[in-house]
């Protein structure tokens, strides 16, 4: 169970991630003469790829549904934070989360100094010293019992806000406005549309584009429909996905942003709190059991 739910948050995590994005420049091509000229919906995509991409930090509140998978629903809502300055660091928590009917409420991640730190109320069913509310994993440590290159996926990280998505979303071929809407007190333009996930990843730098493709291909999504909301500075504010298929169930995520470029701060909980992954997964091994971090 403890597997199955661990499996099943990261991916959940690792879905609003990516679906959060990745600095870049589409590079709109409007001339500065024609400024005022009113852009088209596609060029509305590109200016917003380019104007998120100066920001170094957000804040955003996002909610999630996973619908017809194997291991059942799974609902969730919360908000996160982001950062690539001083230093790489975000924090996510879920106010509420539900999978399969069960409520695991508090549950929160923290990136801060290369390190992962999960808080999962499930751990302190495990008792003794998983019984501290907080398990830390050392990715420095990790990528070497992995294997990963934990570097490159830091690299890649550190493009992630508001734009890799956006910048994803020019390869819809069918995108339109809808009108004028106002979110959360900001008077923003809705734009609507599709667009297949290969075209879409086609768009990314081509050094993210393998691990995308097989992230998506994964969980069985081959097209999204999105509506994103823009306001007058063409910095996203609003921006909701919907998978077309997957494996893993039909899947919506709404992303609401705000703050950008505000501070954004994130500090390690206390060790007196945390338990060392390595450590943990070393007790279930028993003493000859050696069973180290996940691919040792």
């Amino acid at each position: 169970m403890i597997r199955r739910f661990a499996a099943g948050t990261v991916l959940a995590v690792g879905l609003v991630i990516s679906l959060t994005g990745c600095l870049g420049d589409t590079g709109n091509k409007v001339d500065e003469a024609g400024k005022n000229l009113k852009l088209t919906a596609a060029q509305v995509l590109g200016k917003a790829a380019e104007e998120t991409g100066t920001v170094d930090s957000f804040k955003a509140d996002f909610t999630m549904q996973i619908s017809g998978s194997s291991d059942g629903n799974l609902t969730a809502s919360g908000a996160m934070r982001y950062r690539t300055k001083p230093d790489l660091a975000y924090g996510m928590r879920f106010d509420q989360m539900t999978a399969a009917g069960k409520s695991m409420n508090g549950t929160e991640y923290l990136l801060v100094d290369r390190a992962m730190y999960m808080k999962i109320p499930m751990l302190t069913e495990l008792g003794g010293s998983a019984a501290k509310p907080w398990l830390k994993i050392s990715l420095d440590e990790l990528g070497q019992k992995s294997g990963l290159n934990l570097d490159e996926m830091l690299k890649q990280s550190k493009q992630m806000d508001p734009v890799q998505n956006t910048k994803m979303l020019t390869a819809s071929k069918d995108v339109r406005e809808v009108g004028k809407e106002t979110v959360d007190g900001v008077e923003t333009t809705h734009y609507t549309g599709t667009y297949r996930m290969e075209d879409a990843i086609a768009k990314l730098p081509a050094d993210q584009q393998e691990a995308l493709r097989k992230s998506y291909a994964d969980a069985g999504m081959d097209s999204m429909s999105f509506d994103l909301w823009v306001d007058g500075k063409q910095l996203p504010r609003k921006l909701a996905m919907k998978s077309q298929q997957a494996t893993s169930g039909t899947m919506n995520i709404t992303m609401t942003y705000r703050d950008y470029g505000k501070p954004v701060e994130v500090t390690a909980p206390p060790a007196s709190q945390t338990t060392d992954f390595a450590e943990m997964m070393k007790n279930f091994g028993g003493a000859g059991g050696g069973a180290g971090l996940p691919g040792a």
